[in-house]
């Protein structure tokens, strides 16, 4: 059991130190909010406190910010947390901006009214891991808080040629898997787990999350969620 834990943490410190190197290339890349996020925030009326797991750059709170809804953000890349800062300023935008682990969340219970966990869940090395970080984000959101959180379907054709190249590589459970990112001629590799529908749903359901809305949306599966 000592192995494995060790090797689960150094799997997400791997994980860190790469997101931490290519930080500056990724947000160059990734300056649009995400479709579904787009479409979550036209749907909310009242304004309340909004928290970004594994926010990056921030794109995602932008259409929040516009609307002057209070946000936070958190990823536990520091170099990701500073590209953030530099992302809202040019957009005469900021947000409190946070350094932090997802699966052992830093907040007070029934703190957010809105919470976004989109593409981040799948970075967890673990089911137990994933799980946890479920259980808080239920604690932390207000009663009848609105939560969206999307992850990575298995077998979207774009991923296929990554789990079949990934097969000799070690890995904790089916599912999991590498992307690969070049950055000034070195490639890096980022966990993930690509889940099934149904897979997705037992994890909300064992969170005791309520889910509205489970839909799959091309590589993504997407829940809107409440508390």
């Amino acid at each position: 059991m000592e192995t494995i834990e060790k090797s689960l943490w150094e799997e997400k410190r791997e994980l860190r130190k790469v997101y931490d190197t290519i930080a500056d290339s990724w947000t160059h890349l990734r300056a649009q909010p995400l479709q579904e996020v787009k479409e979550f925030s036209y749907s909310i009326e009242k304004k309340g406190l909004v928290l970004d797991i594994g926010c990056s750059n921030c794109r995602n709170l932008v259409p929040f910010l516009q609307r002057k809804f209070p946000c936070v953000g958190l990823d536990f890349s520091k170099n990701m947390v500073r590209e953030a800062k530099k992302f809202l300023l040019k957009r005469n935008l900021s947000a409190n901006l946070l350094i932090g682990d997802a699966s052992n969340l830093p907040f007070k219970n029934d703190a957010f009214d809105y919470i976004l966990y989109t593409r981040a869940l799948h970075h967890l090395p673990a089911r137990s891991l994933r799980i946890k970080s479920l259980k808080g984000v239920k604690m932390i959101a207000k009663e009848k808080g609105q939560i969206i959180i999307t992850v990575w379907r298995r077998y979207y054709p774009r991923f296929l040629i990554d789990i079949i190249s990934n097969i000799p590589e070690k890995k904790f459970e089916f599912g999991d898997t590498y992307k690969k990112w070049t950055y000034h001629g070195k490639v890096y590799k980022r966990f993930y787990h690509l889940y099934s529908l149904g897979e997705f749903e037992n994890e909300l359901k064992e969170a005791g999350i309520k889910v509205d809305l489970l839909f799959i949306s091309n590589g993504n599966i997407i829940a809107r969620c409440e508390k």
